[in-house]
């Protein structure tokens, strides 16, 4: 049973934050796969029933669910090796994450954080979100309404010059405005990270976001399946 994470966890990070160097890392790390990749582990494997019971193509791997703990810096200007925290991201197996709806969770010394959306800004799988809005706004409105009385936002990053269609209901312009989405829970204690009942909590949220990931699945495949169809939203926008 998964107990919660530790101060264990949370001590190697905050000292993998002030001594972020590969040496060090090299020292310490039977230490870091037994203080904070093994409870990630943990809680992917606990974890992993809910997830099948939304989607059964997920993938479940704790290696490939769980964020790498080195960073990519090639194109950044902080050169640190590694992370102080880390992720997971539950998606579909043997698909490319940029435009795929998934599942996150992230902990670390000054975070914690879950809930579902898109990966990434995809101009296809957001157009395609546009088109649900536009045909079945009635539908996303009544699902994000049940979902904001069960404490969750919806949020992502705005093109405000984008044009809204006239037709589309006032109250979803916001959302047609979006260059990603994602639906997150708030109002999160950071204590319920060191309880026991977290997967019970994080369990309860992703069956409660299930909703919000088909229909956000659905985009996915009608982009993958009609990319041309996006068009008549692309003539009714600005580029981002």
């Amino acid at each position: 049973m998964f107990p919660g994470f530790t101060e264990d966890t949370v001590q190697f990070l905050l000292d993998l934050r002030f001594h972020n160097e590969v040496p060090w890392m090299h020292a310490h790390h039977e230490e870091y796969v037994l203080k904070v990749q093994q409870p990630f582990y943990q809680l992917i494997a606990e974890l992993s029933p809910t997830m099948l019971r939304i989607d059964p193509d997920f993938e479940l791997r704790p290696s490939k669910a769980l964020s790498r703990i080195n960073r990519d810096t090639r194109y950044t200007l902080d050169k640190s090796p590694y992370r102080d925290h880390h992720w997971v991201a539950f998606r579909p197996a043997g698909v490319d994450k940029y435009g795929q709806p998934f599942y996150w969770f992230e902990f670390g010394p000054d975070r914690l954080s879950w809930g579902a959306g898109i990966w990434g800004q995809d101009r296809e799988a957001m157009n395609a979100f546009r088109l649900k809005l536009l045909h079945e706004g009635d539908r996303v409105a009544g699902l994000l309404s049940r979902l904001s009385r069960r404490r969750f936002a919806v949020d992502g990053e705005q093109a405000p010059r984008m044009k809204v269609p006239g037709e589309l209901a006032v109250g979803l312009a916001p959302l047609y405005r979006l260059k990603s989405i994602y639906v997150e829970r708030i109002g999160i204690d950071a204590r319920w990270a060191y309880e026991p009942a977290l997967i019970d909590r994080v369990s309860r949220d992703f069956l409660a976001l299930k909703p919000v990931y088909a229909l956000l699945r659905e985009c996915a495949r009608d982009a993958a399946q009609e990319a041309p169809a996006s068009a008549a939203v692309q003539r009714r926008t600005e580029d981002f």
